[in-house]
């Protein structure tokens, strides 16, 4: 089967590169929903999904972020400075909830830790909004966020990426102490749950903190996988979250 791989010209080339005094911004850009995942599910938010990714996950559903094959990854990131992504994130609230009701900013991507230094001044302009970061786990996180809440994802076998890249005890540890954090890990089978029982082993982690996601694309597989893990997952004290984005909406973009 052939693959169409794309080939960026030279504006592509410029257009990905780093801006020193802006965040690089994913085409998904900014829009509003509900939460579809974990401790915070249902809750009104904005999304902010960030370009770029240190890894590559075989299942990934935002693959654009990352696969420089693909014509959406070269073409797609704008680069949009403190004050003008403030902006659209209020704008974005206002225009879909309350002003009134608690404020609620999820930073995705990709990795956003890749940009962690700009997030720190993104925040600086946005007071009183309720802030989740989603991150994969293998960037250490600076103190200046730790106010945060981490949604952290660590990947398992299943995705594809090399253990030395996708496993990262220290950052793990770190995450697992701050007061507002939990960790969700894909599940394609139910014996990746043994390999997430070593992963909460060696690190430590607080099972409470513990929630898996079903792998799918559709709602018939996540559902599919959810009856093969249910059981083993209940055992093990941990919690269970479900893509209810894909429930909600299908497999289309949210833009």
């Amino acid at each position: 089967m052939s693959v169409n791989i794309y080939k960026p010209t030279t504006e592509d080339r410029e257009r990905i590169k780093h801006q020193f005094d802006k965040l690089k911004i994913s085409g998904d850009g900014v829009f509003a929903t509900l939460q579809g995942e974990g401790q915070t599910t249902g809750k009104p938010a904005v999304f902010l999904r960030l370009h770029f990714c240190n890894l590559h996950c075989s299942w990934c559903d935002t693959r654009y972020t990352w696969d420089k094959n693909s014509r959406e990854f070269w073409q797609e990131p704008e680069d949009w400075s403190y004050g003008e992504t403030a902006v659209r994130i209020n704008n974005a609230w206002e225009s879909v909830f309350p002003t009134n009701q608690e404020k609620r900013l999820v930073i995705t991507g990709g990795e956003p830790l890749l940009q962690q230094r700009k997030i720190v001044n993104l925040l600086q302009r946005l007071p009183g909004w309720e802030i989740e970061i989603e991150t994969n786990g293998t960037i250490m996180p600076i103190p200046e966020l730790y106010t945060c809440q981490f949604n952290c994802s660590p990947k398992l076998e299943n995705s594809g990426n090399p253990l030395q890249i996708r496993y990262k005890p220290e950052v793990l540890r770190v995450i697992n102490n701050l007061s507002k954090s939990q960790f969700k890990f894909v599940v394609t089978k139910p014996l990746d749950l043994d390999e997430i029982d070593l992963i909460v082993s060696n690190c430590n982690l607080n099972p409470t903190k513990i929630l898996i996601m079903p792998e799918g694309q559709t709602k018939k597989e996540v559902e599919i996988r959810y009856q093969m893990i249910k059981d083993a997952v209940e055992a093990r004290g941990w919690g269970i979250t479900l893509r209810n984005q894909l429930i909600w909406f299908g497999s289309k973009r949210r833009t």
